[in-house]
């Protein structure tokens, strides 16, 4: 066999291999279900992409955001932003965590707690007015789209063959990048 074709068929040999070995690389994939398991929100995730929930607290009537980071295929609790600390809000710095003071939040930072996995309860307008954000598709009303409703945010690890963009009509059509609720909007 002459040298030129050897060389052909070992580079042909090779990209076949690393095609193959892409289709089966597991990456991490954020995914968000409703109570009966039907998926509402996949998408693919990259080390650090930040998902952030934020409500009106109900007894405070303040806003509260939570910042969960995608870390090895676990959601990394990695922030909460509270504006008082009464009723049931943090207001003890975490362990392994940091507390910053700001004009606007009291921030409490690390505490090193992850899941795979967590039940998101949906308020509606009189209570929660909760919003989601998963960069970079900006903030949602959640409480207009899944009123009352149970979901489940979870990170898995797919194949890299079998990862995709998914987002339900329900979701789709809800308003993207709306202001943040505040207490001026709970009133």
């Amino acid at each position: 066999m002459k040298p030129v074709l050897r060389l052909m068929l070992f580079f042909a040999f090779m990209s076949a291999l690393f095609l193959v070995a892409l289709a089966g690389w597991r990456i991490d994939s954020f995914q968000i279900l409703d109570n009966d398991g039907n998926t509402l929100f996949v998408a693919p995730a990259r080390v650090g992409n930040v998902f952030t929930t934020r409500y009106i607290h109900s007894v405070e009537k303040t806003p509260v955001e939570d910042e969960y980071r995608i870390v090895s295929g676990r959601l990394w609790m990695w922030e909460e932003r509270v504006r008082s600390s009464n009723a049931g809000l943090p207001s003890i710095r975490p362990v392994n965590g940091r507390f910053i003071e700001t004009q606007e939040w009291f921030i409490y930072q690390g505490g090193r707690t992850s899941v795979e996995e967590y039940y998101y309860r949906v308020g509606d307008s009189r209570f929660g007015l909760n919003q989601a954000d998963y960069e970079p598709f900006g903030r949602r009303n959640f409480y207009d789209v899944f009123k009352g409703e149970r979901l489940l945010v979870r990170v898995r690890k797919v194949p890299f063959l079998f990862s995709r963009l998914y987002v339900s009509d329900k979701l789709a059509i809800a308003p993207t990048g709306v202001p943040p609720i505040t207490q001026e909007t709970f009133r």
